[in-house]
C-alpha cells in the first residue's frame, strides 16, 4: 500500500507485519460470524447468512471508529487510556479481539443471553459452519478484510513496532527501501515448504519449519527433515541401536545397525559357541523329556493296561505314546537343520 502525502513526501512504505496481519484477518471473519449469529439466534424471520452484509459495514465502521477515538483521546490529553493503548502498541491482536468482543456483545438478542447458550457447544458449531460458509462464497474477501486489518493496525499501532512509516520522495528510492524492508515477505527456502511470512520472522520459521533439514538426532551423518526426524531414527538410521541377531542364543551386545556386519564378522567364532551351547542345551532338554516321558508311559501304562477291556484299547494307547515319540524326534531334527544352517551361513560369510 502506498499513498499520496500532502506534506513534500510522495510516498510511505506501509509495509506490515503478515504475521499480525493474518491474525486480525482471522479475528475479523470470526467477529462476523459470531454477530451474526448471535443476532438472528431463535429468529425466524431471519437467518445468519441475510444479515451478515449489513453486520459486516457495522463491524467495520465500529473499529475503525474506536480505534481512532482511542488515539485521538489520548492525543487531546483526555480520558486516561495508557492500559489501552499499550496493549494496542504492543498487543494489537489482543486489543483487536477486545473490540470485536464488544462489538458482539451488543449484537445479541435476546435468546442469546439465555443462561448456557454463549457457551454451548450448537452455538460454536453454527459459528463455525458459518465462517466456512462466508470464506466460499466470499461473502468478506480476504484482500478486503486485509486492507480493514491494516489500517487498523497503523491507527494503533503508534510505536510502529508492527508496521513502516518511512517516506520518500522518489519512487526508485521507495522500491529500494522496500527490497530491504524488514516487513518485507519473503519465502521459506526450505524445499516442500510453501510458508511466506515477514523477514523479521524468518529465526522463528525456522526454528520450526517441518521441512527444515537437520542434523540426525542419532549422530549419524545424514540430514533429515523435522518432519522426517522420529522416523528416520526409529527405522533407517544407521546409529539406531539394535540387539545382536544371535541374542537369543546368549550374544546380548547392542550396537547401532549399521555396525552389524562388522560385529558378526568379529565375533563369528564367539557366535559359532553360543549356538553350539544352545544346541547342547536343546539337546539335553529333549534327553530329559524321553526320559520324563518314558516314566509317564510307564505309569500310564499299567493304569490303563490294568483298566483295559479289550486289546483295541493297549494299541490305542501304543499309537499315541509312538505320535509323542515321533515329534520329539521331529524336533531333534529341526534343532539340527538349523544348527547346519547356520554353520553354511557362516562359512560363506567368511569365504
Amino acid at each position: 500500500m502506498s499513498t499520496a502525502e500532502e506534506d513534500g513526501y510522495s510516498s510511505r512504505c506501509d509495509l506490515c507485519d503478515t504475521e499480525v496481519i493474518h491474525s486480525m484477518t482471522e479475528l475479523l471473519l470470526r467477529g462476523l460470524a459470531t454477530a451474526s449469529v448471535d443476532s438472528t439466534t431463535g429468529d425466524i424471520f431471519k437467518s445468519a447468512s441475510s444479515v451478515a452484509g449489513a453486520v459486516k459495514t457495522e463491524l467495520e465502521n465500529y473499529l475503525l471508529v474506536r480505534a481512532e477515538a482511542l488515539i485521538r483521546e489520548s492525543v487531546d490529553g483526555g480520558e486516561d487510556h495508557s492500559d489501552k493503548l499499550m496493549k494496542a502498541s504492543t498487543r494489537p491482536t489482543e486489543f483487536l479481539s477486545d473490540l470485536i468482543d464488544d462489538f458482539v456483545a451488543s449484537k445479541r438478542n435476546l435468546l442469546s443471553h439465555v443462561s448456557g447458550f454463549l457457551s454451548s457447544e450448537s452455538r460454536l458449531n453454527k459459528i463455525n459452519d458459518f465462517m466456512q460458509k462466508m470464506e466460499m462464497e466470499n461473502v468478506w474477501a480476504l484482500d478486503v478484510r486485509k486492507a480493514t486489518a491494516e489500517t487498523i493496525l497503523e491507527s494503533i499501532d503508534m510505536k510502529c513496532i508492527f508496521h513502516c512509516l518511512e517516506r520518500f520522495v522518489e519512487q526508485d528510492k521507495l522500491a529500494g527501501h522496500r527490497s530491504q524492508c524488514k516487513f518485507r515477505v519473503v519465502n521459506c527456502k526450505n524445499d516442500g515448504c510453501s510458508a511466506s511470512f515477514s523477514v523479521i520472522h524468518i529465526e522463528e520459521h525456522d526454528s520450526i519449519c517441518p521441512f527444515k533439514p537437520l542434523p540426525c538426532d542419532q549422530l549419524c551423518d545424514q540430514h533429515v527433515m523435522r518432519c522426517e526426524m522420529n522416523k528416520h531414527c526409529a527405522t533407517v538410521c544407521p546409529m539406531k541401536l539394535i540387539n545382536c541377531p544371535f541374542y537369543q542364543v546368549g550374544c546380548e551386545t547392542a550396537f547401532p545397525q549399521g555396525n552389524l556386519d562388522n560385529h558378526c564378522s568379529k565375533l563369528l567364532q564367539t557366535h559359532m559357541l553360543y549356538v553350539l551351547q544352545a544346541t547342547t542345551r536343546q539337546n539335553a532338554t529333549v534327553d530329559d523329556m524321553n526320559q520324563r516321558l518314558q516314566l509317564l508311559e510307564k505309569a500310564q501304562s499299567l493304569n490303563e493296561m490294568s483298566g483295559a477291556l479289550d486289546a483295541r484299547s493297549l494299541t490305542l494307547i501304543i499309537k499315541e505314546q509312538e505320535a509323542k515319540i515321533k515329534k520329539l524326534e521331529r524336533d531333534i531334527k529341526t534343532q539340527e537343520a538349523k544348527m547346519k544352517r547356520l554353520e553354511n551361513e557362516f562359512r560363506s560369510r567368511n569365504a
